[in-house]
């Protein structure tokens, strides 16, 4: 099956979100792959499309669309691992998750947030159905023009995350050019299929769009690939 036959039948809830994205008015920016402490604004959704390209014949699509309910609480779906293409012709099946994330500000410089991201892996290409889990709690630093730092703490089960295991996340956003272009970074410690840092930068290219790109790289006592991230987000 050919890439375009494969985006040609992705999820309802990645077509939804693509049909409604010119009327989305979004509160909030994530990093690569370590959850922020800002939570979507009351009324407002949050949208953001990942791209995590290994080779030049592998690669997966994550998707994030999220409401905003007051009270710093907002809730959403998630489609984790859709496979665009593989090297060998064997997909696996992607997760599709239900998310919440709770804040609490403290003052102007720090905030934290806790969520989770669980749901159901359907069997779609011969395998069991798993329900995948991932916990997290987040400290989140702002200082302003000197940049915005992240350390938090997660759970996450071998359905989401190939095992059991607890480990520590950390990231960090620096505005080199301030709202053109910033710098982020982030990372996930352990040995599961989560374990990476993304190295990269967010480049505003209008008020309202900003497409951020970086490099994958696998940690230090992990397995994973090498490989190149883009995200397309709209602000």
């Amino acid at each position: 099956m050919d890439l375009a036959t494969r985006l040609s039948r992705l999820s309802p809830l990645l077509i939804l979100a693509l049909l409604l994205l010119p009327a989305l008015c979004l509160a909030q920016q994530n990093l690569f792959n370590v959850p922020s402490a800002d939570i979507t604004e009351a009324g407002q959704f949050f949208f953001q499309q990942q791209f995590n390209i290994i080779s030049a014949n592998s690669g997966t699509s994550n998707t994030t669309l999220d409401y905003g309910l007051g009270r710093q609480l907002e809730i959403g779906l998630n489609l984790f691992n859709l496979d665009m293409q593989t090297t060998n012709g064997s997909y696996q099946n992607p997760h599709i998750l239900l998310n919440f994330q709770k804040g609490h500000t403290f003052n102007q410089h720090y905030k934290i947030g806790f969520g989770s991201q669980s749901g159901l892996t359907p069997a779609l290409h011969g395998h069991t159905t798993e329900l995948p889990s991932f916990n997290y709690i987040n400290n989140a630093v702002d200082l302003q023009e000197h940049g915005k730092y992240f350390l938090g703490g997660y759970f996450a089960n071998q359905a989401y995350a190939g095992k059991n295991q607890f480990g520590f996340m950390a990231g960090a956003e620096y505005p080199l050019i301030h709202h053109k272009i910033h710098l982020m970074a982030d990372f996930i410690s352990g040995d599961n299929d989560l374990s990476v840092a993304v190295i990269g930068a967010a480049f505003h290219l209008s008020r309202h769009w900003q497409i951020s790109l970086g490099a994958q790289l696998p940690a230090p006592t992990s397995h994973n690939d090498y490989g190149l991230v883009l995200e397309i987000t709209k602000l």
